[in-house]
């Protein structure tokens, strides 16, 4: 090695070193000044506002009917209707109405894409496929969550159903799930 490389060497290894030890004894970033209390200031939760919802449940005539209830969430169009639906999932009606799903389930993500769709992900307690279901019933299903989630957040243009983080072609064999959906007029009450 020639002298003149080994001076360089020497120069880029002391550079190091110096650079290191400063970054060493660099002092550590304040902490947050304290309230009058002495407690680090919290950040601000987000605003719970309330609303009225409209659940549409399955009806024994094979369509859906509406229950409107108050929720309370953020003001953000998935916070609505991640409410509307955990609530829509959660209620045991008594008849002419039914429940969703037989077993549960439940949201457990709902994202709004840039595209105006709402992204919602359903989770069963065990984990498994979604129950079998006839083709009315499985419309109820699908079109109770999707009418819900639309009367929540009216800015939404479609729904995309997704069963354990996956967009499944059908949920029970007879209504297409791979691409988005709208309202379904012939599910409504007349």
């Amino acid at each position: 090695m020639s002298r003149r490389a080994a001076t360089a060497l020497v120069a880029v290894c002391a550079a190091v070193l110096i650079g290191a030890f400063l970054l060493w004894r660099r002092p550590a970033p304040a902490p947050p000044p304290a309230t009058p209390s002495g407690e680090a200031p919290r950040l601000a939760a987000p605003a719970l506002l309330p609303f009225r919802a409209r659940l549409w449940l399955p009806s024994a005539d094979g369509r859906l009917a509406a229950a409107e209830l108050d929720l309370v969430s953020e003001e953000r169009p998935e916070a609505r209707a991640a409410a509307a639906l955990g609530a829509l999932l959660a209620l045991a009606p008594e008849p002419p109405l039914a429940p969703v799903f037989p077993a549960p389930v439940a949201v457990h993500k709902v994202l709004l894409g840039g595209d105006g769709l709402l992204y919602v992900d359903l989770r069963p307690a065990d984990g498994g496929a979604p129950a079998g279901a006839g083709s009315t019933e499985e419309l109820q299903r699908v079109y109770a969550i999707v009418h819900t989630a639309l009367e929540a957040a009216p800015e939404v243009r479609g729904v995309v159903l997704l069963w354990n983080g996956v967009q499944r072609r059908s949920l029970a064999g007879h209504v297409d799930t791979a691409r988005p959906l709208g309202r379904f007029a012939p599910m409504e009450p007349r």
